[in-house]
């Protein structure tokens, strides 16, 4: 899910590059590559509802460093699915 503020820095972004290169319509590779490829990840979305790795870990009783373990991927399945079922009960959108 994306803000409207996000679709309108990307568009920003995807403006500003086509007049540094001079393109004129802006080119879907130019839009495409300024977009962040993980729009859509679990901490991008996250933060979208104001939830940042301190924060987080506050609210599940964790260090940070393992809440970042988790938004990275890094923690085993068992404790990933437990982090996970965490979130979902406090009812965080993952």
């Amino acid at each position: 899910m994306s803000t409207p503020l996000q679709i309108e820095q990307y568009l920003t972004l995807a403006l500003e590059a086509a007049y540094r290169i001079g393109q004129k319509p802006v080119a879907l590779e130019v839009v495409e590559s300024v977009l962040a490829a993980d729009i859509d990840a679990l901490e991008a979305t996250l933060t979208r509802y104001g939830y940042g790795a301190r924060d987080l870990a506050e609210l599940l009783n964790v260090r940070p460093a393992e809440i970042r373990s988790f938004l990275h991927g890094q923690l085993t399945p068992g404790r990933t699915q437990e982090l996970h079922g965490q979130l979902l009960a406090a009812g965080l959108p993952v």
